[in-house]
């Protein structure tokens, strides 16, 4: 009663900031609701949920969810900063700063949380109400149990009792392979840099300065503890070195996917929204700076993620985590030593691998605060970082690997661990797959070995039915729904599907939703849960379950309410493939250049293309990523690609040469070209301008 109180109140008073102070209206990037705010004056201050817009089918409200923090501060997506800080300053007192290492995003800084509010709304009638947004921090999980004392050290990397049940690690390391030269930054609530097994291998540069936590100093141990040093135990990469980086509000958390992106390799994250089984949004901010970080770091190749799966038993799943669920992330969930689920581990078409924790018998080993050690870790927190070791040792193996390259290194090798688990199936090409360990245990040594052989993905292509209009209701309590087919007609070898989801439903709870592609091959991306969260607005679920799949053909959607009492709407829905063509470096099509000089011509010869054909010489100076040309039905592998030269038709040799003159005052300047025809694209040649 309170809550539905305090609800008409603030309808009544609209707009006053005074009657009512302790509740507000919020927009926080990654959820709208209503909010108590401990002290809506201060710069910064604890808030708390109330949750009328949750209420169970039965009218109860969930208790307020508490551990927000609100800040002073307005993100807002725009270039036009002018603009910005003119309309700003028009309604209170600010400065206007650029987010860092996040383009495109500023940040608006006041003097209080209710300058902020009031900000937040004058600015969202310019620029639109998604890209505004206060900048606030959730409450966020550590995915690591609590637990009683265990036993053993670090059976995860050796096992002497159960030899199956661990990482297979020893004959990588043994081969010499130990993560030289990587660096694995973990995003945590900060580690502890004196720790004495972590210290030797802390890298300074790649790091952020702030406080440190038990649960990021046993990340780092898991990931990079140091060897042969007298202390402790090891981690996986144990000659890799680690950086400290921070979660904590939208602003911080994309500031901290961003950083240093050339120096940190891999990043691996412990943490994620409450494992309640209701589904969380991710801020743009954090989404830019996580598609920055992977198309354009480590040099163009992209810095690996690796993400802690979650905790949430069979109540929740990946695929309603924004984070874990990416297919820019790695979701890495967890075993224990029996080789079996742990308990705790969350299920999930998105789930890409598992590796070892706790959840059967015994405990994780590592590092804590106080230069101390525990035998209780444990969770998906410490399946992540034992990922982001093995990922470290993948790129001593081979630092040629890109992001998806990781990611397929790791599908192809794993082991198929509790080969009698009932959810094992195996998909169109006849990899085993299962929701309970996506494709099987991380196999440290089959990894490593994979990888030094791997020739890499051509570049990333992409395929959609575009947005599909449906408008239809869907049929209360009933299991049948409704289904909408989909044609896909690029035969793209998939690495990953997304479906974009807009439905008008009070309770989300009650939808089951699932994919069937082409082949047969099923994604079940919800179940009916208790989430009483209203619509899914453009909310995107991922699979992998169809991997090394052709995409080509009919694609079904089938979405019904499982559950009576509560109606809506399936509104539109938009279907996205991505992968490869299956060739290595995309096709026979083939690109060189002359040496590029400023103020001179250079050659780009074009060979071993379709002969006869129209051809076209695409240019970025922003790096590699991935670019749709829907057009000729290619997926270009650099980001924010421009045409250059005029159109030429190859010979019947399918050879053409592009002269071209480079400006006079571009000495200096990093450059990206890549060739392309009707379904060919060439290599990618990248200089520097001399």
């Amino acid at each position: 009663m309170i809550s539905q109180f305090l609800i008409l109140s603030l309808a009544q008073l609209q707009g006053s900031t005074d009657a009512l102070p302790a509740y507000h209206w919020v927009d926080t990037g990654f959820d709208r609701a209503l909010f108590h705010v401990d002290n809506i004056d201060a710069n910064s201050s604890f808030a708390t949920r109330i949750n009328d817009d949750r209420a169970s089918k039965s009218g109860i409200i969930p208790a307020p969810t508490p551990g927000y923090t609100l800040t002073s501060s307005v993100i807002v997506e725009t270039d036009a900063v002018g603009t910005l800080q003119e309309l700003s300053s028009s309604v209170t007192e600010c400065w206007v700063e650029p987010m860092e290492n996040v383009p495109g995003f500023q940040l608006v800084h006041t003097n209080s949380i209710r300058a902020s509010l009031e900000l937040t709304i004058a600015l969202e009638a310019y620029f639109g109400d998604e890209a505004v947004y206060l900048d606030a921090e959730r409450p966020i999980a550590k995915r690591a149990l609590p637990t009683d004392p265990g036993f053993g050290n670090q059976w995860h990397l050796v096992n002497t009792q159960n030899t199956v049940a661990d990482t297979n690690i020893e004959g990588a390391w043994n081969a010499g392979i130990t993560g030289v030269g990587q660096v694995i930054g973990i995003v945590d609530g900060g580690v502890q840099l004196s720790h004495p097994d972590l210290n030797d291998n802390y890298n300074s540069a790649a790091s952020r300065s702030g406080g440190s936590s038990s649960h990021g100093t046993s990340c780092a141990g898991v990931s990079a503890a140091e060897a042969n040093n007298g202390a402790g135990g090891v981690g996986a990469a144990y000659d890799a070195e680690w950086s400290n980086l921070y979660y904590g509000s939208s602003s911080t958390t994309a500031t901290n996917f961003g950083h240093r992106n050339d120096l940190n390799d891999i990043k691996t994250n412990s943490w994620g929204p409450w494992d309640d089984g209701r589904i969380s949004y991710m801020s743009s901010a954090e989404r830019n700076a996580l598609e920055n970080a992977v198309f354009n770091g480590r040099g163009g190749l992209g810095t690996v993620f690796c993400w802690a799966a979650g905790n949430g038993g069979t109540a929740d799943r990946v695929e309603y985590d924004p984070y874990a669920s990416s297919r820019l992330t790695l979701a890495i969930g967890a075993i224990g030593d029996a080789d079996t689920r742990s308990y705790y581990n969350e299920r999930g078409s998105s789930m890409t691998v598992v590796t070892h924790s706790d959840g059967n018998n015994r405990r994780i080993y590592t590092t804590t605060s106080g230069s101390s050690y525990t035998s209780n870790f444990g969770g998906t927190s410490s399946s992540s970082p034992l990922g982001a070791g093995i990922v470290a040792l993948l790129l001593d193996a081979n630092p040629a690997l890109t992001w998806r390259d990781v990611a397929g290194v790791l599908i192809e090798s794993a082991r198929k661990n509790n080969p009698g688990g009932a959810n094992w199936m195996t998909n169109g090409t006849g990899r085993d797959i299962s929701v309970d360990y996506g494709f099987g245990a991380i196999d440290a040594d089959a990894a490593v070995q994979t990888a030094l052989t791997w020739t890499n993905y051509g570049a990333e292509q992409s395929d959609t039915s575009g947005q599909v209009n449906v408008n239809q209701s869907i049929p209360d309590n009933n299991n049948t729904g409704l289904s909408r087919v989909v044609n896909i007609p690029a035969d793209i070898t998939i690495e990953s599907i997304e479906l974009k989801m807009n439905v008008d439903h009070n309770y989300v709870g009650d939808l089951y939703i699932r994919v069937i592609a082409p082949s047969g091959t099923g994604s079940v991306l919800t179940h009916v849960r208790n989430d009483g969260t209203d619509d899914y607005n453009n909310f995107i679920f991922t699979s992998l379950r169809p991997f090394g799949e052709s995409s080509m053909g009919d694609w079904t959607v089938e979405i019904s309410d499982r559950a009576s009492g509560t109606t809506g709407t399936w509104e539109n829905f938009t279907l996205t493939v991505y992968g490869h063509d299956g060739g290595g470096s995309g096709s026979s099509m083939s690109l060189s250049s002359s040496t590029v000089v400023a103020g001179a011509a250079a050659n780009f010869l074009v060979s071993n293309a379709n002969a006869s054909s129209a051809t076209w010489l695409a240019y970025s100076v922003s790096g590699l990523g991935s670019f749709n040309v829907p057009q000729l039905g290619v997926t270009l592998g650099i980001n924010s690609p421009r045409q250059i030269g005029s159109m030429q038709t190859t010979n019947a040799a399918g050879a053409t040469d592009f002269i071209i003159v480079v400006p006079s005052g571009a000495a200096g300047i990093n450059y990206w070209v890549q060739a392309l025809q009707a379904g060919e694209i060439s290599n990618i040649v990248n200089g520097t301008v001399q």
